[in-house]
């Protein structure tokens, strides 16, 4: 099993094009989102620049040779989430389905992503990645029964698992790892960035890597395996880096790889048995039928360049976001329960003129004139009509379901305090307090008036309103008796609670989850506005299969705008100038 980590960072352009590969990538036959949604993973670059974090979100790739169940996916990435102190149910998880090179290993991964800023606006944890990634890796085999990899680290994640008291794990691992001396950990076949250069160029490393250890198979020497390279239009040159060869791609000569990696051999042994090919020597060795190579987990499974590619959106295939605690959820996309098969709505009888007996052929022509341009009104206005009812109708289910993503992707908010702002005005409060107040006073006032009253009862009252309201006490001031006093604390009481009630609310409203939340739900409107208006179908058909793409379109649309703006008022300023 292979897990395996990217930071993608705010500064970067990366975000949106992986995006477009992880939740829309062609070369993938089934996407299924999980849990979370695209909208999720984009709203984190606003969270991590709000507190001006470097990096937004965390990429994961999962791969497996078995297939791996979505429990056992979600059981590792608790597992995961425990390890780097994250929450498992903030990741949005999507798994592809797509053939392996070799049709042999598990013909689905999955991509997960965390946010990198934690809910208590701290960073996750990312020291030592790779060693505790491989960490995690070596347990879930142990745990879902799969073939043990030797992996690049499992000297150090041996002496983790011993150091945490995990010595179940760490004696199994050491029984799986033929070596622990760091010289004899596996290497990558190809880095990253090879296999980027090279699915650019049209070539698919894992294919040319599953091609080469097929011909070491079938060959019956070595010189046989690197002569029929040629069929293949490949090549072994000597590299940059000392007693190093390369395979190179005789069409436009792009590097693809260490030579050795990519058969799957000790760079040693094949720089050897390659000096004895060239120096004439035999190296006839005996066919590798049953024999497979040591899978590494250091094997780079690279994030694929994105294609973005057209897709018809299918307005029936499309599930809302899943629950906040992980479970699979179905495939698909995150709107859900789009119908448009709904009955076209009666246009109204067309007239229809009748011809009589009397006519002559002229009339006779006139009314079938007539009624044929009836019938095309009628056809033209009856489509009309279900164009507009399938708009309206797509346009209203698509708003109800961005607004539930919404309210479910922020559940937990804390409640506005005080958010009517006339809760936070000293005038309206004042206003407020003496008409509470005012009647109580009256009445003590006119009860105390009367001959022998004393009122005690109407004091009682306005005590007790007086204490609800926790007012604070204002010695020497007779509030009762003098209408200046008790105006004059009414003033002051209104100020303070105004002070504390704006100062409760600025505190939420500078909350980095309401700030991402009101620069959302602005997107959100912005977006529903924007095709309300315009009329705009193709955007909102984007829409209906990405909310996100639609809305950075609006964005760029917009900028777009004021750049020709901005040109058009310089040149219009030049020209007055002149």
């Amino acid at each position: 099993m292979i897990v395996k980590s990217a930071r993608m960072k705010t500064s970067a352009q990366g975000m949106s094009s992986t995006c477009r590969h992880v939740f829309h990538g062609s070369d993938n036959e089934k996407i299924t989102v999980l849990q979370g949604s695209e909208f999720d993973v984009k709203a984190e670059l606003g969270r991590a620049k709000a507190v001006g974090s470097q990096y937004a979100v965390r990429h994961i790739k999962i791969s497996s040779y078995e297939d791996m169940t979505d429990e056992q996916l979600f059981s590792l990435v608790k597992k995961y989430a425990k390890e780097f102190k994250a929450d498992s149910s903030k990741a949005t998880i999507v798994r592809h389905d797509k053939p392996r090179a070799d049709d042999k290993a598990s013909g689905h991964h999955y991509h997960v992503y965390f946010p990198e800023v934690l809910a208590n606006g701290k960073i996750m944890d990312s020291s030592f990645s790779k060693i505790r990634e491989e960490k995690i890796a070596r347990i879930a085999e142990i745990d879902f029964e799969h073939k043990p990899v030797v992996g690049k680290h499992n000297a150090s994640v041996i002496k983790d698992l011993e150091k945490s008291g995990q010595k179940y794990y760490a004696d199994i691992i050491r029984q799986n790892t033929p070596s622990l001396n760091p010289k004899d950990a596996p290497d990558s076949a190809y880095s990253e960035k090879q296999f980027r250069r090279a699915k650019i160029s049209g070539i698919a490393l894992n294919e040319v890597r599953q091609t080469l250890k097929e011909l070491r198979i079938s060959s019956e020497s070595f010189g046989q395996m690197i002569e029929s390279l040629d069929t293949h239009n490949l090549e072994i040159r000597k590299g940059d880096k000392a007693n190093t060869y390369i395979i190179v791609n005789n069409d436009n000569g792009n590097v693809l790889g260490s030579a050795n990696r990519l058969f799957g051999m000790k760079k040693q042994d094949f720089n050897q048995q390659y000096e004895s090919y060239l120096n004439g020597h035999d190296t006839k060795f005996e066919p590798l039928e049953s024999i497979t190579a040591p899978i590494s987990s250091d094997e780079k499974a690279p994030l694929e360049k994105p294609v973005e590619a057209h897709i018809e959106p299918n307005v029936q295939n499309v599930p809302s976001k899943s629950a906040i605690a992980p479970q699979p959820q179905k495939s698909g996309h995150w709107l859900s329960g789009i119908n448009l098969s709904s009955p076209v709505p009666d246009a109204g009888d067309a007239h229809h003129a009748v011809a009589t007996e009397g006519m002559s052929q002229a009339e006779r022509q006139s009314v079938h004139d007539y009624n044929k341009r009836e019938s095309q009104n009628k056809s033209e206005l009856e489509k009309a009509l279900l164009d507009q009812k399938k708009f309206a109708e797509l346009l209203l289910r698509m708003e109800q379901e961005l607004s539930a993503l919404i309210r479910k992707r922020y559940q937990a908010l804390p409640k506005e305090p005080f958010a009517n702002p006339e809760l936070r005005d000293s005038h309206y409060i004042s206003k407020s307090l003496h008409g509470t107040l005012d009647p109580l006073r009256s009445s003590y006032l006119n009860k105390k008036s009367r001959w022998l009253s004393s009122a005690k009862q109407e004091l009682r009252a306005f005590n007790e309103k007086i204490k609800e309201l926790r007012f604070k006490e204002f010695p020497g001031l007779d509030i009762l008796n003098n209408q200046n006093d008790y105006d004059y604390v009414i003033n002051n009481m209104s100020h303070l609670y105004s002070s504390s009630r704006q100062k409760r609310h600025d505190v939420w409203s500078n909350n980095l989850d309401v700030i991402n939340y009101v620069n959302h739900k602005k997107d959100i409107d912005n977006l529903i506005s924007h095709i309300k208006e315009h009329k705009d179908t193709e955007l909102l058909q984007l829409a209906i299969k990405s909310p996100s793409l639609a809305i950075d379109r609006i964005k760029m649309n917009k900028a777009e705008n004021n750049n020709k703006t901005d040109i058009s008022n310089t040149y219009i300023t030049h020209k007055l100038s002149i």
